[in-house]
């Protein structure tokens, strides 16, 4: 008899990639499948490779359902009609908002979305964790450096400043909504209250546009040359997060050990473009703060 499988379709950028794994690896557990990655979509993107294998993961690869394009013809067992899939249920999700008709899924299904909530793997936290346990991830001598100053630290602060394709068109800026210079402040605000000796360790794509932009923290140290596997590392690596509206930095902060850890997020995650609802609720879990 064949192994029950349940398949995902891996998707967008890495901490993207990270919700959609950890959603179907705990459907997996629940329903004793296994898991199966249609990695088509990062594998022809040099923009956002598949960053599941720096973790080194497993998993079946397979092509899913209502794949169009030049590999469904080429009869490799990937098609529609030989995958294991065909006649499964196919699940799509919407991102901004947890689903709970997830809960009632059973194989064989097959999922596509994005998955942006921790809701997706409640009750399976401790295998997700160790699933992308940072200290896998590779890493290089500067990263090193960092590490330390972060390690003598006494209350190291990762905070992420996203821009990027958030802000490279007015189209994307309309869509993405990059978080001003006004979130940042209030978040700092918030975790002086509580937080001694904070040691602002600043993470961006564009870290020169950020540290202008937050020109008034004197004492931010840039965290720059760094490949994203040692930049969420090192973010995870802190004590307590400022996460920008960013899967990425949701991820760093999740993944951080500290059990005293303040987590400050966005109350928005999207911008006036963006057409579909967001639950905050969903996206963040009941005990970070949200500005």
């Amino acid at each position: 008899m064949a192994t029950p499988l349940v398949g995902i379709e891996i998707n967008g950028g890495l901490g993207n990639q990270m919700f959609e794994y950890a959603a179907a690896m705990a459907l997996s557990r629940r329903l004793g499948a296994g898991i199966a990655c249609d990695t088509y979509l990062p594998r022809k993107d040099p923009a956002r490779p598949l960053g599941l294998t720096a973790f080194g993961l497993g998993w079946n690869e397979v092509l899913g359902p209502r794949r169009r394009g030049p590999l469904r013809a080429l009869g490799r067992g990937l098609g529609l009609s030989k995958s294991p899939f065909a006649g499964a249920t196919y699940f799509e999700e919407y991102e901004g908002r947890f689903d709970p008709s997830f809960l009632d899924l059973e194989t064989p299904c097959f999922l596509k979305g994005y998955f942006q909530s921790w809701r997706y793997f409640e009750g399976y936290e401790g295998e997700v964790r160790a699933a992308f346990d940072v200290d896998k991830l590779a890493r290089g001598d500067a990263s090193a450096t960092v590490e330390a100053r972060i390690t003598a630290a006494a209350n190291p602060i990762a905070i992420h400043v996203r821009r990027g394709d958030f802000s490279d068109t007015p189209e994307n800026a309309a869509l993405r909504g990059p978080l001003g210079a006004d979130y940042y402040r209030m978040a700092r605000a918030l975790i002086e209250e509580t937080v001694p000796n904070p040691t602002w360790f600043l993470f961006s794509d564009e870290p020169q546009t950020a540290m202008a932009e937050l020109s008034d923290w004197p004492d931010l140290i840039p965290v720059t040359g760094m490949t994203m596997y040692e930049d969420i590392r090192l973010m995870a690596l802190c004590r307590h997060f400022v996460i920008a509206n960013s899967t990425f930095s949701w991820w760093a902060a999740w993944l951080g050990r500290a059990p005293d850890k303040t987590v400050v997020a966005p109350s928005k995650w999207f911008g006036p473009a963006h057409k579909q609802e967001v639950v905050v609720a969903d996206l963040v879990p009941p005990e970070w703060r949200v500005v």
